[in-house]
């Protein structure tokens, strides 16, 4: 009976690829995260702590993936797989969440503009007339 082949470490190689070049972005962003709390009381606004803590944990999430996904191959290296890896699919895809957010803020606050009547561009209240 002929052994098959061990498995080769595809996803933990597209994770490592595509979450480890983000990562690099998602530094700067965290890093800049700070500037959620400019305004005058914005360190009591939970909003601007939630968005914070999501541009935070974006990095953060890409570190577990890759780490992750490489130590779930490593655990499953010896062993047929029987079952599409449901898991270490999840794992790989941790970082999309925060991404998910953004995508999702980003697109309901366009149609919460778009419905509200307002002029496009900048607010009226900063376009000065001469």
């Amino acid at each position: 009976m002929e052994e098959s082949p061990a498995p080769r470490p595809v996803l933990p190689i597209v994770t490592t690829a595509v979450w480890g070049v983000l990562l690099i972005p998602g530094l700067l962003g965290a890093a800049l995260s700070v500037m959620f709390f400019d305004a005058p009381g914005s360190m009591s606004n939970p909003a601007a702590w939630l968005n914070a803590l999501i541009v935070v944990s974006f990095p953060c999430l890409c570190l577990i993936a890759i780490a992750g996904s490489w130590v779930v191959w490593a655990a499953h290296r010896g062993r047929p797989r029987t079952h599409f890896p449901y898991a270490a699919v999840a794992l790989a895809l941790l970082p999309a969440l925060p991404i998910a957010y953004v995508a999702a803020a980003m697109v309901i606050q366009t149609l919460g503009v778009l419905t509200s009547g307002q002029p496009l561009g900048l607010h009226t209240t900063i376009i000065k007339q001469p």
